[in-house]
């Protein structure tokens, strides 16, 4: 005997609402589960490894870092000086990583900073020394922490071709009243004390470091 239409209506609105069914099963499970395609930047953390530092640099690099700054308020400051290997011979090659406070002694930031730059803020820039060890940076002098008897400074990293990266002393300035005296001739990290002196040309902090790494 063959089925009622009655009961054939039955049976397509039973296997409508199980595929209904499935389908908002399936929407849900698509939704919990975690994306395979989603990624966390390890370099997002402030305490990341130092090969971050290197992690966003251009592909690019010239012999002058350049950190541009927009505060009316701060000053000029320009670094130069030359890496030499332990022999004190010129050292080319050398990526130099820097990254300091702004002229408020802060780590601002402009908001497109990612990795380890989401921590170090906006001034940071990375040069490599030419042949002859050469290095120069452009950027302004940085403020003492907000509140604080720091001394101004600006932190270092050093990557060197086919080894691991370190960081080297903090450039530091000779005339920066904050500068402890008992540091002017101590240092444990590579590349001497640091402790630069800088002299007023025009509107611009003038300073020489040569740095020596064993």
């Amino acid at each position: 005997m063959k089925p009622s239409s009655k009961v054939i209506a039955v049976l397509l609105c039973s296997l409508l609402m199980t595929f209904c069914r499935n389908q908002e099963t399936n929407s849900e499970m698509s939704l919990n589960e975690p994306t395979a395609t989603l990624q966390t930047d390890i370099c997002d953390d402030p305490d990341a490894a130092i090969e971050c530092c290197f992690a966003n640099m251009p592909k690019q690099l010239t012999s002058t870092m350049v950190i541009p700054d927009d505060d009316s308020k701060s000053e000029k400051l320009i670094i130069s000086g030359t890496v030499y290997r332990k022999d004190k011979t010129p050292y080319p090659n050398v990526i130099i990583y820097a990254y300091h406070t702004d002229s408020k002694g802060e780590y601002s930031k402009k908001g497109t900073e990612t990795g380890y730059q989401k921590w170090h803020g906006s001034h940071h820039g990375w040069c490599k020394t030419d042949k002859k060890g050469y290095y120069r940076i452009e950027t302004i002098r940085p403020a003492s922490y907000p509140k604080t008897t720091a001394p101004q400074h600006i932190h270092s990293a050093i990557k060197i071709p086919g080894n691991e990266p370190f960081y080297i002393t903090d450039f530091m300035f000779k005339d920066d009243p904050n500068l402890p005296k008992n540091m002017q001739n101590k240092y444990s990290l590579q590349g001497g004390s640091g402790i630069v002196d800088v002299k007023k040309v025009g509107n611009v902090w003038m300073g020489k470091r040569d740095i020596v790494l064993n």
